[in-house]
This record gives structure tokens, C-alpha cells and sequence, in this order.
């Protein structure tokens, strides 16, 4: 990490490095816009996320006494990081998160100190995207840097995500059943991709991931990323029918027929038909989901 850190103070001899006019500094380790991406925060199907934020102090000997860290959440940098891209993130609620300390002491005779951030799903409108930019507030007279002292935790939204109505049919070899009328929650995995629980299956563990094309209003539903099998082929879609063997399946309800795997913008409507293969046969679900 030190080596890292002096390839920024390297001076104007060719492949030569002094340490000694070194200034001391604190950074945040994965700050900085540069590391946006990698401070995306996801859930994995849980309601709890746990990561840890670590400080460094840069420098070219340990410190001989320990060193005090404060952080905090600078609302400020949100404003600024929206105009500087385009975005529309907007700030954590406070309900959405804890940070387990904001003081923080690099022992002596080391260079790092940590502290964790929880953030908390059921706090947060899965149709938003959030960010928490926590920052070096004092770093007890050391030098701080100008691109690494924030750190920018994120969490991308989608604008379909929400609380939807649902009614549909679930197809099965031994246990046909009607679906609904109930309201199920389709979450934003990113800026494109969704998570519904797969027709009334939820509990037991199955979802799918889907997309709508925003030009031509197409679902496209595909497996959880390696969720069901290494080859990410678990999920199956039926755009125009119900299948014919396997066993052959006909209407079940009113519905069936606007089953097609499309997205009606007007109306916040889904329209979808999807399933998987069981041991005796197609399972399909049959659903139309407008957002509440």
C-alpha cells in the first residue's frame, strides 16, 4: 500500500523515489469518484448490509503515537457529485443507515483504522437511487486528500421498483392455483434490472431477475446471477402461449391471454409468463403487476 501511495510523490529524477519530503496524509481506502463503482452497495436477498470503512494514513514511518480520525456524512458532496455527472442520486435518509463509529484512532506503529456502515433496506424507496458520502472531517493536523477523502457508498434505484397490485395463475403438474389478488414489492438490483418473487414461490426462496426494453417495452426475465445453477439457465419464458407439452397447459383465467412478457408505460402494467422446468414438468406463472 505504501508503494502505492509514493508512486503520487515520486520526484523529477527518472525511476528514482524520495520519501523523505514526504507529507503526511489521510485518505479513505477506496475514496474518491474513481471508486464509485466499487462502493456500490447491494442487500443479496437480505434486509441488512454491513461494510467497513477504512482510513490510512500515508506516510513514510509509523506514527509513534496514535492518531485520531473523525468522519461524517457530508450532504454536501451529493449536490455536487449530481452536477458534476447528471445524475439524481439523493441522501440517505438516516433511518437507512448506521455508521458504528465516527472516531476512529490509528494505533501507534500502524497505518489503519476502521469502523463499519449498516445499511438498512426496508428504510430505503427501492425507485430511488441514494448516496452516502462519508468524509474525513479532522484528521488531527495531518494533511487530507483532495480526491480520496470521501468515500461515496451508493445505492441505484430503478424508477419500475415499488410496491405493485398482482392476480395471476400458477401452472403446475400437481398443484394448479390461482394467484392473488395480493401486492408483491419488485426490487431495483441496478439502474436496468429488477427482482420479482417468482409467482407465489417467494417464501421458499425463488425470484427472478428481469429488464424492460425502453424502446419496445419487452421483458426479458433471466436467473438471479449464478442464484439457481452455474450456467445461469434455470428461468424460462413464454412471450406467446402457454406451453403445449410437458405438459401441455391451456388458460387457466381472463388474464392468460395478456400474458406476453411486455411492459405497458401508460399504465405501469406488467404483463409476464415465465418458469422453470420441475422434475414432472413446466412450473409457469402467469402474472399482470401494475405499480401501486
Amino acid at each position: 500500500m505504501i508503494i502505492g501511495f509514493s508512486s503520487c510523490i515520486k520526484n523529477r529524477i527518472p525511476l528514482e523515489t524520495d520519501l523523505s519530503g514526504l507529507q503526511e496524509h489521510v485518505v479513505i481506502v477506496k475514496g474518491g469518484v474513481t471508486n464509485f463503482s466499487q462502493d456500490n452497495v447491494g442487500f443479496n436477498n437480505g434486509d441488512t448490509t454491513t461494510v467497513t470503512l477504512i482510513v490510512n494514513l500515508a506516510s513514510a514511518n509509523l506514527p509513534s503515537s496514535p492518531l485520531k480520525v473523525t468522519i461524517g456524512v457530508d450532504a454536501s458532496k451529493v449536490d455536487s457529485y449530481n452536477s458534476s455527472t447528471g445524475k439524481s442520486f439523493v441522501l440517505a435518509p438516516t433511518d437507512a443507515y448506521t455508521i458504528s463509529s465516527t472516531s476512529l484512532t490509528i494505533p501507534a506503529g500502524q497505518q489503519y483504522a476502521e469502523t463499519t456502515v449498516s445499511f438498512y433496506k426496508p428504510a430505503l424507496d427501492p425507485s430511488l437511487s441514494y448516496l452516502l458520502p462519508i468524509s474525513i472531517t479532522d484528521a488531527s493536523g495531518k494533511q487530507l486528500s483532495a480526491n480520496l477523502n470521501t468515500i461515496y457508498y451508493n445505492i441505484i434505484g430503478n424508477p419500475l421498483a415499488g410496491t405493485y397490485s398482482d392476480v395471476g395463475y400458477f401452472y403446475h403438474p400437481s398443484s394448479p392455483r390461482a394467484e392473488g389478488p395480493t401486492t408483491k414489492t419488485i426490487l431495483a438490483v441496478t439502474s436496468t434490472v429488477l427482482q420479482v418473487d417468482l409467482g407465489d414461490l417467494g417464501g421458499a426462496g425463488y425470484i427472478a431477475w428481469f429488464e424492460v426494453d425502453p424502446n419496445t417495452n419487452h421483458i426479458t426475465v433471466m436467473d438471479p446471477t449464478d442464484y439457481y445453477t452455474p450456467t445461469n439457465d434455470f428461468l424460462i419464458q413464454w412471450d406467446s402461449g402457454l406451453p403445449s407439452s410437458n405438459p401441455g397447459y391451456t388458460p387457466a383465467w381472463p388474464g392468460s391471454s395478456q400474458c406476453n412478457n411486455t411492459y405497458d408505460p401508460a399504465t405501469k402494467t406488467l404483463y409476464m409468463r415465465y418458469g422453470y422446468l420441475g422434475g414432472s414438468g413446466y412450473r409457469v406463472t402467469e402474472e399482470i403487476l401494475q405499480k401501486q
